[in-house]
């Protein structure tokens, strides 16, 4: 029975250390396989510090499909526009050709 708890929690902490290295290197993370190796340490604190420290705001180019981090205003991969543009004078919302703002008639560009 001793040696039946032994194994569970083997299997408990491989299992854990082998979805932390994956989701880890799934979100782009620079030292997954530093995560991967904290995930062997012991069950459950390892996956509840994982889980608070890297969770970020992860969205979906439009353009590409690829996962980005929701702060990034082009998409890494492909280059498209992914925030909108406001104008500075009136908070409208433009397209970053524009020179004028068709709101407001100001000029965005030097």
């Amino acid at each position: 029975m001793k040696y039946l708890l032994f194994i569970l929690l083997f299997i408990l902490l491989v299992l854990q250390a082998t979805w932390i290295f994956i989701d880890a290197r799934k979100k782009g993370e620079k030292y997954y396989w530093l995560w991967g190796l904290f995930g062997l340490l012991n069950v459950p604190s390892s996956l509840i510090i994982y889980i608070l420290v890297t969770r970020y705001e992860i969205s979906k180019c439009p353009k590409c499909g690829a996962s980005i981090k929701k702060s990034y205003k082009y998409c890494p991969y492909c280059g498209n526009m992914l925030k909108t543009l406001l104008c500075p004078h009136c908070g409208r919302e433009i397209k970053d050709e524009w020179v004028y703002c068709p709101n407001c008639s100001k000029k965005l560009k030097e």
